[in-house]
């Protein structure tokens, strides 16, 4: 009798210590439980608490973080490896750059746009506050669509008659960044009219991790330019050959020039190619650009800053024959897409 007490007693207290042991890898453990590779890559925007998910940032092992803000669907700035080298770049529309006394002749019908630029129309007319030049769609609050842990999107509706131009306007921007460093900006926008879109972002590079034009260097894919007269296309398309504009070989940056001024971008009509490198030498970061328009605006900002803003050209739609580098015309209820690429790498 006692030897059977005591034969249940040790397998009791055996029993007891297997139910005591814990699987290191069972939910409620004190160890991490591993993710399932099974998880999808994208998180639904109420998972923001998720690690690897912030709200209105993208970031990646690529060493890229992307802030965003709604307020022009903008990128309030971009850091590599913790140095900011992009800043302040906002959404532009419905049309950028210039358009003469704001006037355009479309279907056979006279439109004018608000003047708010020395008399002419400038980046889709007035925005709000003291950055109103920015135009509409840069000074106004977009509507956040989705974030997942690649992609954020916004959606802007521009009414009828807004600073002139014809038509309900509904323009959507979504970024996506890559595990390359890519960071792709798809614009798409219907109108239930004709109008006007030439959507860009105004992303000024800091690529040196300050606001200087020092130990910059640039290439322009452009064997030719717009020229201006009193900030407007005269109409003639010129070669850069022999002028300031020659940045068909990647060369050190004139920071004693002004620039703001469009070029011609090499290749056909409408597909996706390279328009221009910048390098910052100091940090050693790269920027190659793409697009699908025809244009490319270099900006040269009095505090340091450039832009490269892609673009179908200013004033286009007074000027026929830029017609055949591309339309900046919607057409009623037939959507409008566009895509541009910044890719940041790392250089030596």
């Amino acid at each position: 009798m006692k030897k059977s007490f005591a034969y249940l007693a040790l397998i009791s207290f055996a029993l007891t210590i297997g139910a005591c042991s814990v699987d290191p890898t069972a939910p409620g453990s004190s160890e991490p439980v591993a993710e399932s590779s099974s998880e999808p890559s994208t998180l639904p925007i109420s998972s923001s608490a998720t690690p690897g998910f912030v709200e209105n940032q993208l970031s990646n092992a690529s060493g890229l973080t992307v802030y965003f803000d709604k307020t022009g669907a903008s990128i309030s700035k971009i850091e590599f490896n913790g140095k900011k080298i992009a800043e302040d770049g906002f959404t532009v529309g419905r049309c950028a750059n210039r358009i003469a006394a704001g006037k355009f002749n479309l279907n056979g019908q006279d439109y004018q746009l608000t003047k708010n630029n020395n008399g002419n129309h400038l980046h889709g007319g007035n925005g709000k506050g003291m950055n109103s030049w920015r135009g509409p769609f840069a000074t106004n609050d977009w509507t956040k669509v989705g974030q997942t842990a690649t992609t954020i999107e916004y959606t802007f509706h521009s009414a009828d008659g807004d600073n002139g131009y014809p038509g309900n306007m509904d323009m959507n921007v979504k970024y996506t960044l890559t595990e390359a460093g890519e960071l792709n900006i798809e614009y798409s926008a219907t109108c239930d009219k004709d109008s006007l879109c030439n959507p860009t972002n105004h992303l000024f590079m800091t690529l040196n991790g300050n606001t200087s034009y020092d130990n910059i260097k640039l290439m322009v894919n452009a064997d030719n330019y717009t020229p201006l007269s009193n900030q407007l296309p005269t109409g003639d398309i010129s070669p850069v050959e022999g002028t300031q504009f020659d940045y068909r070989e990647e060369k050190t940056f004139d920071k004693s020039k002004s620039f703001d001024d469009n070029y011609v971008i090499k290749g056909t009509k409408d597909t996706f190619r390279k328009c221009a490198t910048m390098t910052g030498t100091t940090l050693g970061v790269k920027v190659d650009v793409y697009s699908d328009r025809a244009g490319l605006q270099l900006y040269k900002e009095s505090n340091g800053r450039i832009c490269l803003e892609t673009q179908q050209f200013p004033d286009a739609i007074n000027h026929a024959n830029f017609l055949e580098y591309g339309t900046t015309v919607i057409k009623a209820n037939i959507p409008f897409t566009s895509k541009t690429t910044y890719h940041f790498t790392k250089v030596a």
